[in-house]
């Protein structure tokens, strides 16, 4: 028989081609999703999300359905999709509802289209099943301090730290609430933290001594 991707001769049982790594027994979903996956690790995106719509006709079991569309979420993102990506996500936190990854990957989605209030309730719901959930403390904070709620923000950044001392970014972010709440002792002490973990961190020292950041500063 041929390889439908590179018309090679294969042996009549192989499951991929040796030549181009196609996939050849599709009614197989261990090997096809083993095929999905390195598509995407390779960076073929489009492939990968073709490879991955293809097996949702066919899952019967809730828990495939649910990993196929955690792909599709994350590679519509990556895409710029983010409409589709969103969709995906809610369909697979629908099949599971404990899983804080798929949660904490909404919000995440939600945030970049500006669903403040989606995203908020995406993020803590992924930390009320793993409160050590470092990038859902962070993205809660961000998502926070977008909405202007300031004292809510610095708390979320202030329980990251309080379990990841050396993340800088969120100790900078700490350091812009407290700048614009007026509180500036507090804000330089939080940049000078940064620099000590980080002497060349250039926007931390840009703000040592200088007035309060505008509200576009937080990055």
């Amino acid at each position: 028989m041929k390889c439908p991707g590179c018309s090679q001769e294969v042996r009549a049982q192989a499951r991929f081609c040796e030549m181009c790594g196609a996939i050849l027994r599709r009614d197989d979903p261990a090997y096809h999703l083993a095929y999905a996956l390195r598509l995407e690790m390779e960076g073929e995106l489009q492939a990968a999300v073709g490879e991955y719509e293809s097996m949702l006709q066919r899952v019967k079991v809730p828990a495939q359905e649910t990993m196929v569309r955690k792909h599709l979420g994350n590679l519509h993102f990556r895409l710029g999709h983010l409409r589709r990506a969103q969709e995906h996500l809610r369909r697979a936190h629908e099949l599971e509802r404990g899983n804080d990854a798929i949660l904490h990957d909404l919000g995440v989605i939600r945030f970049h289209l500006a669903d403040f209030e989606g995203a908020v309730t995406a993020l803590r719901g992924a930390l009320r099943y793993d409160p050590d959930l470092v990038l859902a403390y962070f993205w809660l904070g961000y998502t926070l301090y977008h909405q202007g709620k300031l004292e809510e923000a610095a708390g979320a950044f202030q329980d990251l730290l309080s379990r990841y001392p050396n993340f800088t970014i969120a100790r900078f972010q700490l350091g812009v609430i407290r700048a614009r709440q007026g509180r500036k002792e507090e804000s330089e002490k939080e940049f000078q933290q940064v620099l000590l973990q980080n002497p060349s961190d250039a926007p931390a020292r840009f703000y040592v001594g200088a007035g309060e950041p505008s509200a576009g500063a937080a990055r």
